[in-house]
C-alpha cells in the first residue's frame, strides 16, 4: 500500500490510497470467508458467522485513514487487530456464540473533511447522513466526502444506523498517543473513558491596504488580530491545565505589499472537566471578539463544528478488557484518552471500551510514530481476551 516518501502515511479519507487500502481490507476479509458488505457513508463491515446469528455482532473496529504527516499505527493497528482476531478464529476452529464483526470506519480523522469520527457519529444518531456526506474538503471546497465516495467506487447501499445495523458491543486498540504506559513501564492501557473536545472555526475580517503607505495607528490587519488569538489559545490551554492548539491557519491576500484582510483559522481544545473546558472556550471567545473590536476587526464567522463532553466507557466491557490484561499476565493501568476516537460515539448506543498500546516517546500524528510488535501483539491478545469474555456473557444471557 502506497506511504508517504518520509515513510509515514499520507492516505486521507477517501483519496487514491486510501482505496487502495480499502480495497485490501476488502480482499483480507472476504478470503476468510466473512459476510462483506459497504454502508452508504462508506464504512466497511466484515462479520464472521457465530452459533446465535439472531444476535447483533461483537464489533472490533477502527480506521485506516491517516492525517496528512500520519504514522503507520493510528488507526490501522485497531483495524489489523481486528482481522487478527478473525484469522485466530478461523485456524483455531473456534465458533464464538455471537457474530463478529470488524469495521473499517469511515473517515476517523477529519483531516481532509471535518469533523472526525464522522461515520460512527452517523451510526449512533449523533450527525446526520446527508450533513456528513456534504462536508468539503478543506483544500478544495468543490469536493464533498459523498462525490469522493462515489468517486472511489465506496458509497455502498448498506444502512448507517445502530438501530437497522446493531452491535452487541465495541471494541478498539489504539497506540495510546502519549506517554503514561511507556514511562510506567507497563504493557497496556485499559482506557475507562475521556477528556471533551472543542473544534472551533473562526473569520475575520479587516482591511486590505498599501503596507509601504498605511500608518501603523490606521491599519485594520486580520492576521495582527488572529495572531493574538494563537497566543491566547495557547495560554489558556496552559492555565487551565488542558489541552489548546490552532491548527488550520489562512490569511489573504498574500503578497508582500498588502496589509492581511482575511483570515480563517480553526482551533481545538480538550479538558476531563466539562465545567473547566466550557470556561476555557468561554474565554477565548470573549478574548477573539473584544480584540477584534479594539483592532477594527469584523468577527465574520465563529462556528463550533465538533463538541464532545468528557464521558465515561461502559463498565461491563471496561471489565472485559481489564479481565483479558490480568487473565494473560500483562501490567496495566486505567487511563483516560486525550482525543476522539469511532469508539467516543459506538459508546452512545452500546457497551463500548479501549485499549492503548504503548507508542515510542509519545509520538502520534507523525512518520516517528512507532509501537513495537511486542506491544501490538499483547495489545491484541487483550482486544481477543476482551470479545471472548463479552461473548461469553452473551452466552449466559441468551443461551
Amino acid at each position: 500500500m502506497a506511504g508517504a516518501k518520509d515513510g509515514g502515511l499520507r492516505r486521507l479519507s477517501c483519496d487514491d490510497n486510501d482505496k487502495i487500502a480499502r480495497d485490501w481490507f476488502a480482499d483480507e476479509v472476504k478470503a476468510l470467508g466473512c459476510k462483506y458488505e459497504v454502508d452508504k457513508i462508506g464504512s466497511q463491515w466484515a462479520t464472521m458467522e457465530g452459533e446465535n446469528n439472531d444476535i447483533p455482532p461483537i464489533g472490533v473496529g477502527s480506521h485506516l485513514d491517516s492525517v496528512q504527516s500520519g504514522g503507520k499505527f493510528d488507526g490501522p493497528l485497531g483495524v489489523f487487530t481486528g482481522l487478527e482476531v478473525l484469522k485466530v478464529l478461523k485456524e483455531s476452529g473456534k465458533k464464538t456464540y455471537a457474530p463478529i464483526s470488524v469495521i473499517n470506519w469511515t473517515n476517523e480523522e477529519g483531516a481532509r473533511f471535518p469533523p472526525g469520527c464522522m461515520s460512527s457519529a452517523v451510526w449512533s444518531h449523533q450527525l446526520s447522513l446527508d450533513y456528513a456526506l456534504s462536508c468539503t474538503d478543506t483544500a478544495d471546497r468543490t469536493r464533498t466526502i459523498g462525490s469522493e465516495l462515489q468517486r472511489i467506487g465506496y458509497a455502498g447501499p448498506k444502512d448507517v444506523s445502530y438501530k437497522t445495523n446493531p452491535l452487541s458491543a465495541h471494541f478498539e486498540i489504539h497506540i495510546e498517543q502519549g506517554t503514561r504506559l511507556e514511562e510506567a513501564g507497563l504493557d497496556v492501557g485499559v482506557v475507562d473513558g475521556g477528556q471533551g473536545m472543542r473544534w472551533y472555526d473562526v473569520s475575520l475580517r479587516g482591511v486590505t491596504r498599501h503596507t509601504d503607505t498605511t500608518a501603523m495607528a490606521g491599519r485594520q490587519d486580520a492576521l495582527v488580530g488572529a495572531s493574538k488569538a494563537v497566543l491566547e489559545v495557547e495560554r489558556i490551554g496552559k492555565a487551565y491545565g488542558g489541552m489548546a492548539t490552532v491548527s488550520l491557519f489562512k490569511s489573504a491576500p498574500q503578497n508582500f505589499c498588502n496589509i492581511p484582510a482575511e483570515v480563517d483559522f480553526s482551533f481545538s481544545m480538550q479538558h476531563p472537566d466539562a465545567a473547566v473546558l466550557a470556561a476555557m472556550t468561554d474565554e477565548i471567545e470573549a478574548f477573539i471578539r473584544a480584540t477584534a473590536k479594539q483592532s477594527g476587526l469584523e468577527v465574520k464567522s465563529y462556528e463550533n463544528v465538533w463538541t464532545f463532553e468528557p464521558f465515561k466507557f461502559h463498565d461491563e466491557a471496561v471489565q472485559c478488557v481489564e479481565h483479558a490484561a490480568k487473565e494473560n499476565g500483562f501490567s496495566y493501568k486505567k487511563l483516560i484518552s486525550h482525543t476522539g476516537h469511532d469508539s467516543i460515539y459506538t459508546n452512545f448506543v452500546v457497551p463500548t471500551a479501549m485499549v492503548f498500546t504503548p507508542c515510542k516517546d509519545g509520538i502520534s500524528h507523525s512518520p516517528l510514530e512507532y509501537a513495537s510488535p511486542k506491544d501490538c501483539s499483547v495489545g491484541a491478545q487483550v482486544v481477543l481476551g476482551a470479545v471472548l469474555k463479552y461473548d461469553d456473557m452473551l452466552r449466559e444471557r441468551h443461551g
